[in-house]
């Protein structure tokens, strides 16, 4: 067994991480990936999910701390613990590979202008991430502190890529033909007016009924809408705020492809499809065990 710490996640590459969520993504539509909805209990929450040569779980705590670290346990077929990875980054890069997976199955392929609202840790991995497999020709942040949008687009101009902070969502809406909502607002950030036809749109946020951080207008805009596991978006506490809604799974538009038109507007909800962080902590064991070889 061995036990994988953030220096070993930060290693794996973010091009291949969007591979093993297509991967992922697929295998789930097919039903060879069990993906059930995540159970709370106390203070911690779990997902589990595995596939026929891969199974295991997620856990991690839902308090108020200065630190979000996180363990996935993976076991092999045979039975046997494959590892261990234990931190705070293979859940970011895992949410920012399936929101870029999102991105590339339903965004414009010349789209190149990418906006954020918000300035935290899944910002950075969503912009990192998607840079990794799309030429961005512009990247605009705007968050409410003016301290946070000057770091993040400082921190993405050392990563080279041509970030700006801005000095509102709406001057971000405007600008962008990709548009990422990164936020913990209870309340929508953005209008949906300010979204401009053909902009592919992902929401990383709360998206409950009564606690959500974009305009459930912008969805009847849209011309698709689309989560990455309906059985998630089902089972938030109290209904999720596009109840009713036709809602489409990542892996139908994998499977089946998209049509859209340049002025479409497109809308990704990412809630976290179970199972997939076990097959990203299998793969980067894996990539590890290749080096030592």
């Amino acid at each position: 067994m061995r036990l994988l710490t953030d220096a070993d996640v930060s290693r794996f590459l973010r091009a291949e991480a969007v591979e093993v969520m297509r991967r992922a993504v697929r295998a789930a539509e097919r039903g060879e990936l069990t993906a059930p909805a995540r159970v709370h209990a106390a203070d911690v929450t779990f997902t589990v999910g595995g596939s026929a040569d891969v199974f295991g779980f997620r856990v991690y705590h839902t308090r108020d701390t200065p630190f979000d670290e996180q363990v996935v346990v993976v076991w092999d077929a045979s039975g046997r613990i494959a590892g261990v990875v234990m931190g705070s980054e293979l859940g970011p890069l895992r949410t920012s590979a399936l929101g870029v997976l999102a991105t590339q199955t339903l965004a414009r392929p010349d789209a190149s202008r990418l906006g954020l609202i918000g300035s935290g840790v899944q910002a950075r991995h969503h912009a990192l991430t998607l840079a990794s497999v799309r030429e961005l020709t512009q990247v605009l942040v705007y968050s409410r502190q003016a301290e946070g949008r000057e770091r993040l687009a400082a921190e993405l101009r050392a990563a080279g890529l041509p970030a700006q902070a801005a000095n509102s969502a709406e001057e971000v809406c405007v600008a962008s033909d990709l548009l990422t909502l990164a936020t913990n607002s209870g309340t929508p950030v953005i209008q949906s007016e300010w979204v401009r036809p053909g902009t592919h749109v992902c929401t990383l946020g709360p998206k409950e009924e009564h606690r959500h951080e974009f305009p459930p207008e912008l969805a009847r805009r849209a011309a698709q809408v689309v989560t990455d596991s309906p059985t998630q978006l089902r089972g938030y506490a109290g209904g999720h705020v596009l109840a009713g809604e036709n809602v489409m799974s990542l892996g139908a538009c994998l499977t089946g492809g998209v049509t859209r038109h340049p002025d479409d507007i497109t809308l990704f909800l990412s809630v976290g499809l179970a199972g997939t962080e076990v097959l990203l902590a299998q793969a980067i064991l894996r990539a590890g065990e290749d080096k030592h070889d």
